[in-house]
């Protein structure tokens, strides 16, 4: 009879394995709780683990772009402080350019404006206002001025002006004291003009062959 046979039977088998289990069952349960804690510590460190990693990328990717903004930045100021400075030259160019072709225009005449219109303003009362002032002149290299209407007398120079006053004015006053003048031409009331607060009237006055200052010498010993 075999081993397996006895005990099957019910007999005492000599020498065999104890197979009794004398552990509380509370020594197991202790066991399996200790795993599942050690389990979820792991998990929780885990996740604090990456966590922390993702801020501190989040925060490096953040820091980094700041410093490429800050640098774009840095460079757009720099490029619109260029771009202002050569703006500035521009512009500084322009009225150069501008005040150089004013000044060519009065120095290429024989005409002293400053001279040869201040007369002309002095007949004006305080109450009537020069709106708006310009001048002509011949220049040596360019041909004569012409004659624009039969009864005008010849011309060098051509002074235009806006007079503006409150009541209505008195163009013949202007005329009499301008005729007295050496180098008054001929003029002419181009328009009058009523405003909301006055008058506005149009002059035109040419100047005769006094008003050259002879500066490029006399045009008719020359010729």
């Amino acid at each position: 009879m075999s081993r397996r046979d006895s005990r099957d039977a019910g007999a005492l088998v000599l020498g065999g394995v104890p197979r009794a289990n004398l552990m509380p069952p509370e020594v197991a349960l202790q066991k399996k709780e200790r795993g599942r804690r050690r389990g979820l510590i792991t998990a929780v460190i885990a996740v604090v683990v990456l966590t922390v990693a993702g801020i501190v990328g989040s925060t490096f990717i953040a820091a980094t772009a700041e410093l490429r903004l800050t640098d774009e930045r840095r460079t757009t100021e720099e490029l619109l402080a260029t771009q202002l400075e050569f703006s500035q030259v521009t512009q500084v160019r322009g009225q150069l350019e501008s005040i150089t072709e004013v000044r060519n225009q009065l120095g290429s005449v024989e005409v002293l404006w400053q001279d040869t219109i201040s007369p002309y303003l002095a007949v004006l009362t305080p109450a009537e206002t020069v709106a708006s002032l310009a001048f002509e002149a011949e220049t040596p290299a360019e041909p004569a001025f012409t004659l624009t209407g039969p009864l005008r007398s010849p011309r060098v120079a051509t002074i235009r002006m806006v007079i503006v006053t409150a009541e209505l004015p008195t163009p013949y006053s202007w005329y009499r004291a301008w005729e007295k003048l050496e180098t008054f031409g001929d003029a002419s009331i181009d328009s009058i003009t009523l405003l909301e607060s006055g008058y506005e009237t149009a002059v035109t006055i040419n100047l005769n062959d006094l008003a050259r200052s002879q500066r490029f010498g006399d045009t008719e010993e020359t010729e």
